[in-house]
């Protein structure tokens, strides 16, 4: 509520600030059509590195060739910005927040890469995101000081206690607006920065002491400010895309009467009062009132972050004055540089209002990241063709187009990524391989929306950790960045997964806090599409998504009688809730909770194992934050889940014939699921290990017709050792040739980014082969397998 009012004082006090402007000298660009060049980059969350993924449909009808991975990296987004300063005679880089965590090199530099590389890229602002703050506000305010050369934007913060060094710091460091003079062109820039993933910011004395301010009355200050100065106003956001089109349409809003009435009564651009939450309460200057907060006039664009889509083409809004606004969002990860060109018209000097110029036409396209990045030849020749899988990239030229692009990658982010990468290789090990995953291990349940299977190894991880040992674990589903993709699970795959550095916390929660703590789960998800929003293990429960939408009706009540009596079967008994807003028809969402194969006893006490983040009250869990129970054990849940994985059952413990049951030969812990009280192997597992087997088995039976590489056996066997070098294979030797060509069998275990006979060759698509590469290739049914499915211990019901 503080943020109304602190609005107002936070405009008031810039105002009497100098605005940042840069650029060339003024041109009289009255009365012409100009094009501006936005480049725009979102959400790189560190992946500054090339990584593999498994690209999705909406991927690939961007562009994205799945065959020409791995995907992103900064050498080659800075390939394309530089490309394309050199093609734009007018042009500004924007970047939309989030470059912070999500890759190894921010878990051990802490943000000095990326603000070092986009410094060097010659970025012209950026907004903040959520994830900068995740190493805390002082590693920030460092970061930025130290490394950015560029400003970082937020008109939606209020620093609370300049005194204090860190917000000094913050103050010093980061500006609501810009403008920048871009060849005659005048362009002010505010930042929007985030407010619905800190949930700590909206909170009385957190952390980073900052209040945030209501973005359509923060932005439309500073509009107001700027127009009269400037003829485009930019907005480059990382609210979230509805949060963006709330800043233009408008949106409704719950405050306090006495909080809300001045902007009610006021004659520009009002508030519009809806209703009072409570009838009864009318007049009162403490009753909550439901308000219609108006959109902003003046913007021209919003560059939008966060939610890691890409608009193609770019949405086109209407303000309430009827101007167009275009909204663009670019993706994340590094896999996308969009480039946004604007037609925009300059009236003449007698002619010019408040509005200033106008963009009357763009032009927008996004450029993949992958291997083919310089190539758009290649690229539509793969769109235009049908390929089945692993075929396109043995079509003719496809290898030599991929090493083309690889040669033209900036080397100047290689230069300056060179000290980066030798210290994770030093202090990280991350190609450390100790699992193999057959398949694909999602992080989301794509079926039901309930469990997923990472999901539950990673929370079974944590409640059977030793020292740990609860009955009950919890962890948040956004925690798990990404999906454990088919080959062998190396160290920078987990990075991969958790890359924060979040940790096992114990706590001892009551069965009505579990409840509690279950019901908030069922209400985030309902607002998900009943996508669950978190994942658990040693218990089951249903989320009662149709209850959540009946909950959200407020059906008033005097007793219980007063509430719905239709259609109640499978849904929890109605109560008639007492709260701040007065009497509503209620039912608890999470229904048919049962731990450890009991039901759920309201007056017992749980031991369990949740991330520290939420135990803190992260993503909304208060329940957990109000406890005083909690005990930090220092585990950290990536760890956890790589001891976890390590104890999986091999292909020589799954295919034992002395086993009728198969058992892992560490932990003696049933191989399988447990479908209705037995345990299950899935075909697909069988199959694969029988395979692993006869390969293991053929290994040393090398024809003369397999392939090494991009070269047959023949060809580089003696006495054409020096074959290796034209296939450019470093280090090859004839012994290791004899002993690596496959034989009659397939082509063996799937490593990553090529097959086993090509690791074992040393071909030089598939990067780095170390030893331990080499040994799993060599005895694979050795390796603990990846296997993880859903077993719907979350279920759901959505009518």
């Amino acid at each position: 509520m503080r943020s109304l009012l602190s609005g107002l004082f936070c405009v008031l006090l810039c105002t009497s600030c100098m605005p940042l402007m840069s650029g060339e000298q003024d041109l009289d660009l009255s009365g012409q059509e100009v094009r501006l060049t936005l480049l725009h980059t979102s959400d790189i969350h560190s992946r500054l590195i090339p990584y593999d993924f498994a690209p999705l449909k909406t991927d690939t009808d961007l562009g994205i060739v799945p065959e020409a991975g791995p995907f992103g990296g900064a050498t080659r987004m800075g390939a394309i910005l530089k490309r394309e300063r050199t093609r734009s005679s007018r042009l500004l880089h924007l970047d939309s927040g989030d470059c912070f965590q999500g890759a190894p090199i921010f878990n051990l530099n802490n943000g000095q890469a990326e603000m070092s590389f986009l410094s060097r890229m010659g970025l012209d602002a950026a907004v903040i995101g959520n994830h900068e703050f995740d190493a805390g506000l002082l590693n920030f305010v460092e970061k930025t000081r130290d490394f950015a050369t560029f400003p970082l934007m937020a008109a939606n913060y209020y620093w609370d206690s300049p005194s204090d060094p860190g917000n000094a710091q913050a103050l010093l460091n980061t500006v609501p607006y810009v403008i920048r003079n871009v060849k005659g062109l005048k362009v002010g820039i505010i930042g929007m920065a985030n407010i619905s993933s800190l949930n700590s910011l909206v909170e009385g004395g957190n952390s980073l002491q900052a209040t945030p301010l209501e973005q359509n009355e923060a932005a439309r200050a500073y509009v107001e400010m700027l127009r009269p100065v400037v003829d485009l106003v930019v907005a480059v956001s990382h609210l979230g895309m509805h949060e963006d089109q709330d800043l233009i349409r408008g949106y409704e809003a719950f405050y306090e009467y006495e909080r809300a009435r001045p902007y009610l009564e006021r004659e520009h651009e009002p508030w519009q009062l809806m209703e009072y939450a409570d009838p009864s309460q009318e007049g009162n200057p403490k009753a909550v009132v439901r308000v219609f907060i108006p959109g902003v006039s003046g913007l021209d664009a919003i560059l939008g972050g966060h939610l890691h889509v890409v608009l193609n083409p770019p949405q086109q809004l209407s303000d309430p004055s009827g101007r167009k606004v275009l909204l663009v969002h670019s993706g994340a990860f590094a896999k996308y540089v969009g480039r946004a060109d604007l037609v925009v018209k300059v009236p003449k000097a007698d002619e010019r209002t408040i509005d200033g110029a106008e963009i009357v036409s763009n032009d927008y396209r996004v450029f993949p990241l992958d291997g083919l990045w310089c190539d758009d030849a290649m690229r539509a020749y793969y769109k235009d063709n049908f390929w089945n899988a692993g075929q396109f990239i043995n079509a003719p030229g496809v290898r030599q187009a991929i090493a083309r692009c690889q040669e033209m990658e900036d080397r100047e982010t290689t230069d300056l990524l060179q000290p980066f990468l030798l210290g994770m290789d030093f202090n990280m090990q991350l190609t450390s391989i100790f699992s193999y995953a057959p398949r694909d291990v999602a992080r989301r349940n794509t079926s039901t929306g309930g469990d997923s299977p990472l999901g539950n190894i990673a929370a079974d991880s944590m409640r059977k950790r030793r020292a740990v040992e609860a009955e009950m674990a919890l962890t948040n589903s956004l925690g798990i960045r990404d999906n454990l993709y088919a080959g062998v699970v190396s160290q920078e795959s987990m990075f991969n997964v958790f890359p924060f550095e979040n940790t096992i916390n114990l706590m001892y929660l009551s069965g009505v806090e579990i409840q509690e703590m279950l019901d908030f789960v069922a209400e985030r998800s309902a607002e998900r599409g009943c996508v669950s929003q978190a994942q658990i293990s040693g218990a089951r429960f249903t989320m009662d998504c149709a209850q959540v939408q009946l909950n959200d009706l407020r059906i008033p009540c005097t007793t219980t009688d007063n509430c719905p009596s239709e259609n109640r079967e499978g849904h929890a008994p109605w109560q008639c809730l007492q709260d701040q807003d007065g009497s509503r028809c209620y039912a608890r969402p999470a229904t048919d909770v049962v731990i450890n194969g009991k039901p759920l006893n309201p007056n017992g006490m749980y031991r369990v194992a949740v991330n520290d983040y939420i135990a803190k009250g992260g993503s909304g869990f208060s329940v957990l934050k109000r406890n005083t129970t909690r005990q930090e054990t220092g585990i950290s849940l990536r760890d956890s889940l790589i001891g976890y994985m390590q104890g999986f059952c091999t292909c020589d413990d799954l295919l034992d014939p002395d086993k009728p049951l198969p058992k892992t030969s560490k932990t003696g812990e049933y191989c399988g699921t447990l479908v209705n009280g037995e345990w299950k192997i899935d075909d697909q597992l069988i199959n694969f290990c029988t395979q692993a087997k006869a390969y293991k088995t053929s290994l040393t039976e090398a024809l003369k017709n397999q392939t090494v590489g991009t070269c047959s056996c023949e060809e580089v066997l003696p006495p054409r050792a020096d074959a290796a070098q034209r296939c450019g294979v470093e280090g090859l030797t004839p012994e290791i040739i004899r002993s690596t060509c496959l034989g009659s069998v397939p082509q063996g275990p799937y490593t990553g980014r090529c097959y086993c006979r090509d690791a074992l060759g040393g071909a030089q698509e598939c990067g780095t082969v170390t030893k331990q590469l080499e040994t799993f290739c060599k005895n694979p049914t050795e390796m603990p397998i990846a296997n993880a499915v859903e077993d719907n211990r979350i279920g759901r019901r959505v009518k």
